[in-house]
């Protein structure tokens, strides 16, 4: 613009921010919309299965073994092909992919109840666990096609069905069983890992990261078996456990803060809470059974690592995992005020720690004043 142009104000400004505001407001009716849906869907689910309950409860002494097994199995494909033949209606996706899971499901219930049938290694018994492998494969190179969400679902089932088959087709012990298991999981992440660097973009296999993190999932169920039972590692197998998680939350802050574009996704945040709330636990576990520690142990390490997290979920406004960071300060702070003042010994340390935070809330809501734009009249 030359030094003698006019500036126009012929309102187009405020015409290009109403869009901008319709546009987010659109957006965010859409995304209530979609998460009512899942929360429809996942109820459904829930009532499906508490309806099954009645029902078997009900059917249940009135069947034999072999009636009981088939019951599931018919139940879990029937559901199971129904929740794929709704999948393509965008509509109908969140009960689609709930139904789905719920199929499998009842599925692999049906394979391991078939034991008390057909024992292992039989004929029969064997066949059966050849159809639990066989199972998740099929659906997993069907979903890779058409869905993001179910082939992390079958990958995660996949390690149950797959010690289905070990166990009813083979003359594997348990302690064999969960060993293969690991390298059965370190082998697929080792795929996803090689699958989201060749396509960080996720244009050829849009369903890897969610796979890749529910292998990760998994993984907590296979160290802590690992851990405690093939292992037996008592109290200490608490270690390998946080070792897992620490790997996990490691790699999702790559993910909120170092990952490539492509790999990026607003669920890592919720994903970061949610490894946040399973500290509170396994942390304060650690404390007492590993270490034999007192209340004030893990008020340090279980709070610590609280604080550190609101701080930096505050800098870079994570609001869920504020929310867990704060119970992550809450709950040790309580446990140790009960165990070592009592009833009102633990209402003092709490009323104190409350003054504290509100304390906190006063001189943070005074930094925010001293930013340009958060003057008395705004």
């Amino acid at each position: 613009m030359g030094a003698g142009a006019p500036h126009r104000r012929d309102g187009s400004d405020g015409t290009v921010a109403t869009t901008l505001r319709e546009e987010v407001g659109r957006h965010t009716e859409s995304s209530a919309r979609r998460l009512s849906q899942y929360v429809l869907a996942l109820t459904g689910a829930v009532v499906l299965v508490i309806a099954g309950g009645v029902f078997f409860d009900w059917a249940w002494p009135l069947l034999d073994d072999r009636a009981r097994s088939a019951s599931l199995a018919g139940i879990g494909f029937g559901v199971l092909v129904l929740g794929v033949r709704i999948e393509s209606s965008t509509r109908w996706l969140p009960a689609s992919l709930l139904m789905q899971t719920s199929g499998v499901a009842l599925l692999l219930l049906s394979y391991i109840y078939s034991e008390r049938v057909w024992p292992d290694q039989t004929a029969v018994g064997t066949l059966i666990g050849l159809a639990s492998l066989v199972t998740p494969i099929v659906l997993t190179a069907r979903s890779m096609r058409r869905s993001m969400v179910m082939p992390a679902v079958h990958m995660a089932a996949g390690f149950a069905f797959l010690a289905v088959f070990l166990d009813r087709s083979t003359p594997l012990s348990g302690d064999a069983i969960v060993w293969a298991l690991n390298l059965v999981l370190a082998g697929a992440i080792f795929v996803m890992v090689r699958l989201l660097v060749r396509d960080p973009g996720g244009r050829t296999h849009p369903w890897a990261l969610n796979a890749f993190a529910t292998s990760m999932a998994a993984g907590f169920c296979l160290v802590s078996v690992t851990a405690f039972d093939t292992l037996s590692m008592s109290d200490d197998g608490y270690l390998a456990v946080d070792v897992w998680l620490l790997l996990c939350a490691g790699l999702t802050l790559w993910g909120i803060h170092r990952a490539p574009p492509g790999l990026r996704r607003g669920w890592f945040e919720r994903l970061l809470a949610c490894e946040v709330f399973a500290w509170i636990w396994l942390g304060l576990l650690t404390v007492r059974q590993t270490f034999d520690g007192p209340p004030e142990a893990g008020l340090l390490v279980v709070g610590g690592v609280g604080v550190v997290a609101f701080q930096h979920a505050d800098r870079h406004g994570m609001k869920e995992v504020m929310g867990a960071a704060s119970l992550a300060f809450i709950v040790p702070v309580w446990w140790w005020a009960v165990d070592r003042g009592g009833a009102l010994g633990g209402v003092l340390a709490l009323l104190g720690t409350a003054g504290f935070l509100f304390w906190a809330s006063g001189r943070k809501d005074q930094a925010v004043d001293g930013l340009p734009g958060h003057g008395a009249g705004e």
